[in-house]
């Protein structure tokens, strides 16, 4: 299983919640690193070993109703690429 599809889940929560912790056999440790106030990374420790910053988040600057999160940033895929989230396209 992809890491990505591994944390679907997760991804979805970060953009949307202010903080959280999951510890389980299926995902290992997955957590909120960095500061509150600049930016902030999901990291996520598989069972299976290694350690992995898979996006980034910043307080969303805007009230608008389009915005679907209350944080934009990045999420990093496993292809080497970089997918914004309520990034107004940057």
């Amino acid at each position: 299983m992809r890491l990505m599809d591994r944390y679907r889940q997760e991804l979805e929560r970060f953009f949307k919640e202010d903080d959280f912790v999951v510890q389980d056999r299926i995902k290992g440790h997955v957590w909120i690193a960095g500061r509150e106030r600049t930016f902030q990374a999901l990291t996520v420790e598989p069972p299976e070993g290694g350690q992995y910053e898979i996006a980034v988040r910043f307080p969303l600057d805007t009230d608008t109703p389009e915005a679907s999160a209350k944080y934009s940033g990045y999420i990093a895929t496993e292809d080497g690429y970089l997918i914004g989230r309520n990034t107004d396209g940057h």
